[in-house]
């Protein structure tokens, strides 16, 4: 059967199988959904089973299916890799990265990214983490995006996390506040009215997330989606909130802001770089990952 099988299909089965989608197969390829269908009937035939069923709107993988990926798509992976190798990763040839993280994250990066004339014909394209944890793992290991940068520490097997920085929550309040100069205690935190921030994913307030006492009720004024209007809203009134220093100290001065530690004991904010397993090797994202690491190290 080797040597009459086209290997250019095995791609096709990879893609078809991460996807369990045609459609969503085609469009990653670039090739039309017909293209697609033709192409993986032809691999059947060659393979002399079926791979895939119908089920509900989509499809999805026989046991035929299920043992040839496990291993097609390592192999698939050694390839790519040892051709980049081979060729090298070059800036000088177009790429786009694309990078799931936070607002946070990506307002300390974007800056930075715009600064590097080293890129070259690399493109690096920041997203908005994904709501829910399976979200985020399907995200990857569809090839949707290259690596993700987080602060929670997702324990699953096919994928590898490293160290990138650390942060803290602060809280801030108007130079000009008529009750808080420089510091604050627990009474005034608790006494003042808040702006706060919801985490989207872990459902819960920054400072409750990131401090180790359970913090009481607030009076809270707004609940903002987006960093952005937390510090607006903060600048122009009385009210106080909760975020990470890091952005804090970026807007302090512009926004006529004050950065106070907050009256509590904080957990540090410890954001990894989370990268699919198959990318460890991978010249390509070895690069990604450096070039992210030395943002964090200049």
């Amino acid at each position: 059967m080797l040597n009459h099988l086209d290997l250019n299909l095995l791609k096709i089965f990879v893609a078809v199988y991460r996807h369990q989608s045609i459609t969503m197969a085609a469009e990653e390829l670039g090739l039309t959904q017909p293209g697609v269908s033709g192409l993986l009937k032809r691999l059947q035939r060659q393979v002399g089973c079926q791979l895939f069923v119908r089920s509900g709107r989509g499809i999805a993988p026989t046991q035929h299916a299920q043992e040839l990926i496990k291993q097609i798509e390592p192999a698939l992976i050694e390839i790519r890799n040892a051709l980049e190798n081979l060729e090298g990763f070059s800036t000088e040839h177009p790429r786009k990265f694309i990078i799931y993280t936070s607002e946070p994250v990506m307002m300390m990066l974007l800056p930075k990214i715009e600064a590097d004339s080293s890129l070259g014909n690399v493109r690096i394209e920041l997203q908005p983490t994904l709501s829910n944890e399976e979200k985020l793992i399907n995200g990857l290991n569809q090839h949707q995006a290259d690596m993700a940068i987080e602060f929670a520490n997702y324990a699953n097997r096919s994928f590898f996390t490293e160290e990138l920085f650390e942060d803290s929550i602060c809280v801030i309040a108007r130079k000009d506040h008529p009750r808080i100069q420089g510091s604050i205690s627990q009474e005034q935190f608790y006494s003042e009215k808040h702006i706060t921030l919801k985490l989207r994913r872990e459902d819960a307030y920054l400072a409750d997330y990131f401090t180790k006492e359970k913090l009481d009720d607030r009076n809270v004024a707004a609940e903002c989606t987006s960093l952005v209007s937390q510090l607006s809203m903060v600048s122009s009134g009385d009210c106080i909130a909760a975020m990470t220093a890091s952005i804090a100290s970026i807007f302090a001065d512009k926004l006529g802001i004050q950065v106070l530690d907050i009256p509590f004991t904080p957990y540090p904010i410890k954001y990894r770089l989370m990268v699919h397993n198959r990318e460890m090797k991978s010249p390509s994202n070895i690069w990604l990952r450096n070039k992210i690491r030395s943002y964090f190290t200049e």
